[in-house]
């Protein structure tokens, strides 16, 4: 095909059916990309600029032609024509993440991708961003606070990250250099929404020992945070989100239900089940990969779960016969794995000497000890505050099948406004997904699925008004 030297345009997806203000926030600004024709890259430029409506412009081998009908429709889809000397040029697309648009432009009858980026400008030029330490006790804990330089922020969000000792931005090195808080950060605070992160104890700039650290203290944390930023007379917020991430969520429905200063809660790929039921289904699923009799695997579970009962009756029954008896049976069952998936005799008994104390290891520590057996579910139905729910369809981790029904119940006993959102193609980090694994995390785009951010964004707003 012989492209006209007058063509092209962008193509954008926005949740709502018509141009709002919102979306108009949303779409403005400048974009780069191509077009991918069968020999080349065509590059090409276009720019939204708000008013009364959105208006734009697109800039294609150096001539600039004007948009024209641009239409929005659900599923964040969004289409739009301009017009060459030849006939009418069409872009049809979608929103992948908050500043990618990939889809179709077409002409005379032929297609071929394209695929936008919006250009962002420096943080640092548009928002305020300040290292903070809070003093709970003797632990001090460093934290980022986030603020928008246009006006006061009402809403303040602060963030709990996942299970293990994790960096303010909630990296999961060396899985992934992905940096999930800072980007949400980011977002949240360019839509005027203030924000908090802060490095686990014993991480970064927060002192303690995070595996000595129980679900209380993970809450006081919060606590102290809560106390000092509320009391900050330069910002005067007026609104408090608690977001939890993963185990994080356990520790927001703890302090939501205790703290009469958190407004709402934010649930992000948040259990609803203890973690004993988290375990279960996690340690079923590297056994089912590996191909190994599910009645064998079953029996290693039911080991596993009377180690950790026996550890946690130990103080209470003087019961170090009660843990030895469980240990050697949990290490024949995990030995009789090991010679299933191939491993001689010796090389299984020294495989399941070595799990048995990595496992009793991990019972002991007092944070899995304070999680364990502990409902989360309990906090939800005591709640009277509005909670957004956030579940990923690609989730490994943290299953919708799983997770979704018991916070669904608790929040309905409880007979507050909530919402529940599934992002089918999300993974545990709400990234787009291909399988879900935390394998495939560090090969992902470290950007949020569309329109994961927007949607929170908008849901903090909506309930102020």
């Amino acid at each position: 095909m012989r492209i006209s030297s007058t063509i092209f345009t962008i193509l954008i997806v926005l949740l709502t059916l018509t141009t709002t203000l919102y979306g108009q926030d949303r779409l403005a600004g400048d974009w780069n990309g191509s077009i991918n024709l069968p020999t080349y890259n065509l590059p090409i430029t276009t720019q939204f600029t708000q008013g009364d409506s959105l208006k734009g412009n697109i800039k294609i081998q150096g001539t600039t032609l004007p948009l024209k009908n641009i239409h929005f429709e659900e599923k964040d889809f969004v289409f739009f024509e301009f017009v060459t000397p030849m006939n009418v040029a069409r872009f049809e697309g979608q929103f992948t993440s908050d500043t990618t648009i990939e889809g179709e432009y077409l002409q005379a009858g032929q297609q071929f991708p394209f695929t936008l980026s919006k250009r962002v400008q420096s943080s640092s030029a548009d928002y305020h961003s300040k290292d903070l330490t809070i003093q709970n006790n003797s632990v001090t804990i460093g934290g980022t606070l986030t603020w928008t330089k246009k006006t006061t922020a009402k809403h303040l969000v602060i963030m709990i990250s996942g299970s293990g000792a994790q960096d303010r931005d909630a990296t999961l090195t060396p899985i992934s250099d992905f940096k999930p808080f800072a980007v949400l950060a980011d977002s949240l605070t360019m839509d005027n929404i203030a924000t908090f992160r802060y490095d686990d104890r014993g991480v970064g700039e927060s002192s303690g020992n995070f595996g000595a650290t129980t679900l209380e203290m993970l809450a006081s944390d919060v606590d102290a945070i809560i106390e000092k930023l509320t009391a900050m007379p330069e910002h005067n917020f007026s609104e408090v989100v608690i977001l939890g991430h993963s185990q994080g969520g356990i520790v927001a429905g703890k302090v939501a239900q205790e703290n009469t200063n958190v407004d709402r809660v934010i649930l992000m790929a948040s259990t609803g089940v203890p973690l004993k039921k988290v375990l279960r289904f996690q340690t079923k699923q590297p056994f089912a990969a590996a191909g190994i009799d599910s009645a064998l695997v079953s029996q290693e579970i039911a080991a596993r779960e009377q180690l950790m009962e026996a550890i946690r009756n130990e103080k209470l029954l003087q019961g170090a016969q009660e843990v030895e008896q469980a240990r050697q049976t949990y290490q024949k069952q995990f030995k009789a794995i090991q010679i299933a998936a191939g491993a001689d005799s010796a090389q299984a008994q020294n495989l399941a000497e070595r799990q048995t104390n990595q496992l009793e290891a991990t019972f002991r520590s007092p944070q899995i000890q304070s999680l364990l057996f502990y409902n989360p579910a309990d906090d939800l139905r005591q709640l009277d505050i509005p909670v957004l729910v956030l579940f990923g369809g690609k989730d490994t981790q943290v299953t919708i099948d799983m997770n979704k029904e018991p916070i669904k119940k608790a929040l309905e006993s409880a007979d507050v406004p909530y919402q529940i959102w599934e992002f089918d193609m999300a993974n545990h980090l709400f990234q787009k997904a291909q399988t879900g694994s935390a394998q495939e995390y560090g090969s992902l785009k470290k950007e949020f699925m569309y329109p994961f951010t927007s949607r929170i964004s908008k849901w903090i707003k909506k309930q102020q008004n």
